[in-house]
């Protein structure tokens, strides 16, 4: 159980240390707007969706995960369950 926590204690600083805000209605969602773009972000246990309005706020919210995490880009996401 302790495992979990630290993992979602170091993600949360992660996204804050990005800029990024999280959601009060949903603590799995964060957001940030960068040059009037929005990116969000969704997590599942170590599973993280990402959504922007550009494809340029997609490519920096890719790198400035990566520069804190290996990460794997598994392409677009053809369906998100539970919306």
């Amino acid at each position: 159980m302790q495992g979990a926590h630290d993992w979602a204690t170091n993600l949360d600083r992660i996204f804050e240390k990005h800029g990024y805000y999280k959601s009060k209605a949903d603590p799995q969602i964060c957001s940030r707007i960068y040059d009037d773009e929005l990116i969000l972000m969704s997590t599942w246990t170590d599973d993280i969706l990402d959504a922007s309005s550009t494809i340029k706020g997609e490519v920096l919210a890719k790198s400035q995960l990566g520069t804190s995490y290996e990460i794997k880009d598994l392409g677009e996401a053809k369906l998100i369950l539970g919306i």
